[in-house]
C-alpha cells in the first residue's frame, strides 16, 4: 500500500448527505477524510427537487443565500398532469425561513456542499473509491484508489460513514449486491431541457403505464425532466420504438399518453445527453451496519414520486452530523458508538418512517393505470387532496429541527429505541 492516512471520520460518497457530514462535523472541530468516486462536477439521474426541509437545514448552515441564487424559484403549487386533464393545488408551505420547494441542478449543489466542507477542513480525496473496509483495533482501515490497479491509500479512521447511495453495487457491505434484471426494477432517467412552457411556480406529476415523470424549473428558466418507470415498462417503450435511445423511446411514449405535456415540451429543446440509472432502491435499511453509519439514500430512500429524496439524504447528515462529533469530542469508544448508533436509529425512523411508507403508496398509484384514474376523478372533485399528500409526504414537516436540537444535546439524549 502507499501512502497513509489518519482520521476521525472516514466519509464514503461526496454527494448531499456525504458532502453535509463531512460539513457538520469539520465545523465541529473534527478530522475527516472524504472519498468521493466521480470528478466534480457532474450530472447525475435526480429530479433536483429539494423540498423545504433539506433548504431549511442548507439555511441553517449560512448557505441558503447561495442556493437561492442558483436555484430556480420557489415552487408553490403542486400540478397533476394526465390525459384526464390538469389539476393543481398549494404547495403547503414550511413554518421556517425557506417556505417552498426549489429546484437546483446536481452539479451546482454537490460541488458546492463538498467545497464548503473542504473549506471547513475536510479533507476530500476525488476522484477516489473506497476498495475495501475492514474493523481494526482502533476503528476501521480504508484501501481506496482512483481505480484499481492504481496507487493506493490506506485510511485509518475511527468511526466511518456511508453516503455512497443504494442502486450501486460495490465492495463494501453497506452496498448492494449485483442482481439479475428483473421486470418489477425501478429505473431512472432524466434529462435537461430548455424553453418548455411550465407555469412559474409548479412542479408536475404525469402518471403514465408503469412508471411517472416530474418536471420542474430550474435556474434561468431551465427545467429537469425526471421519470422513474419499472423495467417491463422501458421494455415496452423500446420495443414500440425500435433503434431509439431510451431515453427518447421513453419520452415519446409519455408525449403520446399525455397531451398537456406533450403541448409544454413541444417547444423543448433537450440539453445534453439522457442519463439514467439503476435498478432504484426505495425503501428503509438498516441505518447501522457492521458498526458502520449510513446516510443518504443509503440508509433509505423514498419514491421519487414525493420528491424527497435530496431533502431526506440533507437531513439523515443534519442527525448523525451532531450526534458522533459530540461522542467524538467526550470520547470515542464502542459504547459510545452503540449510544450514537441507537440515537441515530430512533430519531431517522421518526424522521423518515412514515413519509418511506406514504412514497411507496403514492408510486404505487401513480404506476398502476386504474388506481390512477380513479384518484384523478377524486382530484377533480377535490383539488385540495394534492395539497394534503403534499402535507403527508413531509413538505411541511417541522420534524428536522426537533431533531436536530436534540442531536446538538448529545448522543445520550436517548439510548433505546423504544
Amino acid at each position: 500500500m502507499g501512502s497513509s492516512i489518519r482520521a476521525e471520520v472516514l466519509v464514503i460518497g461526496g454527494g448531499p448527505s456525504g458532502a453535509m457530514a463531512a460539513l457538520l462535523l469539520a465545523r465541529a472541530g473534527r478530522s475527516v477524510v472524504v472519498l468521493e468516486k466521480a470528478r466534480f462536477p457532474r450530472r447525475k439521474v435526480c429530479g433536483e427537487f429539494i423540498a423545504a426541509a433539506g433548504l431549511h437545514v442548507l439555511c441553517r448552515l449560512g448557505l441558503g443565500e447561495r442556493v437561492a441564487e442558483l436555484s430556480g424559484p420557489a415552487v408553490h403549487r403542486i400540478a397533476l398532469w394526465t390525459d384526464m386533464g390538469q389539476h393543481e393545488a398549494a404547495m403547503p408551505a414550511l413554518g421556517a425561513a425557506t417556505p417552498f420547494p426549489r429546484a437546483l441542478e446536481r452539479e451546482a449543489l454537490d460541488e458546492l456542499l463538498l467545497e464548503h466542507a473542504e473549506r471547513a477542513g475536510a479533507q476530500v480525496l476525488q476522484p477516489c473509491s473506497a476498495l475495501s473496509l475492514v474493523r481494526t483495533p482502533g476503528g476501521f482501515l480504508c484501501r481506496a484508489a482512483e481505480r484499481r490497479g492504481a496507487a493506493e491509500t490506506g485510511i485509518e479512521a475511527r468511526a466511518v460513514i456511508a453516503a455512497h447511495g443504494s442502486w450501486e453495487p460495490g465492495a463494501l457491505a453497506t452496498q448492494p449486491p449485483r442482481l439479475p434484471p428483473r421486470p418489477e426494477d425501478l429505473l431512472g432517467f432524466q434529462a435537461h431541457l430548455a424553453g418548455v412552457d411550465l407555469p412559474p411556480g409548479r412542479i408536475v406529476l404525469a402518471p403514465f403505464v408503469g412508471g411517472y415523470a416530474g418536471l420542474v424549473e430550474r435556474s434561468e428558466g431551465r427545467s429537469t425532466l425526471a421519470c422513474c418507470l419499472r423495467r417491463e415498462a422501458l421494455e415496452r417503450a423500446r420495443a414500440a420504438r425500435p433503434g431509439l435511445p431510451a431515453g427518447e423511446a421513453v419520452l415519446l411514449g409519455l408525449l403520446e399518453e399525455n397531451g398537456v405535456l406533450e403541448k409544454a415540451l413541444r417547444h423543448g429543446t433537450r440539453e445534453g445527453a439522457w442519463l439514467s440509472a439503476g435498478p432504484l432502491r426505495p425503501g428503509r435499511r438498516p441505518v447501522v451496519q457492521n458498526s458502520v453509519f449510513v446516510v443518504g439514500n443509503a440508509a433509505g430512500e423514498a419514491h421519487p414520486v414525493v420528491g424527497e429524496g435530496i431533502g431526506l439524504a440533507l437531513q439523515s447528515s443534519a442527525l448523525i452530523g451532531p450526534l458522533l462529533a459530540r461522542a467524538l469530542e467526550e470520547g470515542y469508544s464502542p459504547m459510545a458508538a452503540r449510544r450514537v448508533g441507537i440515537a441515530y436509529a430512533w430519531q431517522w425512523r421518526r424522521l423518515a418512517a412514515l413519509r418511506l411508507w406514504i412514497s411507496a403508496r403514492f408510486a404505487s398509484l401513480a404506476m398502476h393505470p386504474s388506481a390512477s384514474r380513479r384518484a384523478q376523478v377524486l382530484l377533480g372533485r377535490a383539488p385540495a387532496l394534492l395539497t394534503l399528500a403534499a402535507r403527508f409526504s413531509g413538505k411541511s414537516s417541522g420534524t428536522i429541527e426537533r431533531l436536530m436540537r436534540a442531536g446538538a444535546g448529545g448522543a445520550t439524549a436517548r439510548t433505546s429505541p423504544g
